[in-house]
């Protein structure tokens, strides 16, 4: 144990709704943006399976993690947890204790999941102790289309609310994450909903759908492809035609795209952790023919004052 471990009185447990005020000043002194109580009643206590851990030092949060709840698009449906809002207050990092939080967590989970998801960074590749050949990692291309003379048509939209007309669409597709109705309806339609439209699309009487978000400040907006549901055997067509026809259009691929019209934002990666072991035919068929979306990600969603 390090030896400055030793003279601190941690406690270490579950985040509780009255817990908010901790989790906000430990939040903007780590990442410098406010979290709303509204996102944080949203994303880790909506469920009964979502959580927060954290390590307390006398009455303050000085380290957490979070855990979302969900459910893999497979036969058995199983839950799984993505893991989300790491962080140890600065002068705390290094001394093992997010380590600790991580190997607390993972007892607490790991006779009820095999499985843990997790989006690392730069600054946070914690694996929770698994080893190397216990897990699978991708890498993902963020990109945005930049303005040529072709661009001149703005996106045709829906309101996020016709999801409850269209729920015929939304079937069992090629997504990682169980993507049924109560998921869109969760994920879109009860927090921000507003900030959400959906974007149709017609080939040889099939129909396509596409979720975005429009993202507006004082100078401009963009447009985040989060999701998809309707006809897959369309959608590559579908997101063809938005990137050639949509200024600043942000997008998610699997390969590296080299053309003039797209800049590269920046990598997502991506790592599923065997929590249990699993056979290793198990694990190579987990992401065949799977993808993943930048809606099962924190990335756009508004966590500030809302």
């Amino acid at each position: 144990m390090n030896p400055e471990l030793k003279n601190l009185n941690l406690v270490y447990r579950k985040l509780k709704i009255s817990d908010y005020n901790k989790f906000k000043i430990l939040f903007y002194l780590c990442f410098n943006k406010k979290i709303s109580f509204k996102f944080f009643k949203w994303r880790y206590f909506s469920n009964k399976f979502s959580f927060c851990y954290g390590a307390f030092e006398k009455s303050s949060l000085i380290a957490n993690v979070g855990m979302v709840s969900k459910k893999l698009n497979n036969n058995k449906l199983e839950r799984v947890f993505s893991r989300h809002s790491s962080m140890v207050l600065k002068k705390y990092r290094g001394l093992g204790i997010f380590s600790t939080l991580l190997k607390k967590v993972k007892k607490k989970i790991s006779n009820n999941v095999r499985i843990v998801i997790t989006w690392p960074n730069k600054n946070n590749f914690s694996n929770f102790g698994v080893k190397e050949k216990d897990i699978i990692k991708k890498k993902y291309y963020l990109y945005k289309t930049t303005k040529t003379a072709s661009f001149q048509k703005n996106i045709k939209s829906h309101n996020i609310n016709e999801l409850n007309k269209l729920k015929y669409f939304i079937k069992n597709n090629n997504s990682f994450f169980l993507k049924n109705f109560d998921y869109y309806k969760k994920r879109y339609l009860s927090y921000q909903k507003q900030d959400y439209i959906i974007n149709k699309f017609i080939f040889n009487n099939l129909t396509s759908f596409f979720i975005l978000k429009c993202n507006k400040d004082s100078f401009d907006k963009n447009y985040v492809v989060l999701d998809h549901f309707g006809c897959q055997k369309i959608k590559s067509k579908h997101l063809s035609y938005l990137i050639k026809e949509q200024n600043n259009l942000i997008f998610l691929s699997k390969n590296k795209i080299n053309k003039s019209n797209l800049k590269l934002l920046n990598f997502l990666n991506f790592k599923i952790l065997f929590v249990n072991k699993l056979r290793f035919k198990q694990k190579k068929i987990i992401m065949r023919n799977k993808e993943i979306f930048l809606g099962d990600t924190d990335i756009f969603i508004k966590i500030g004052k809302v």
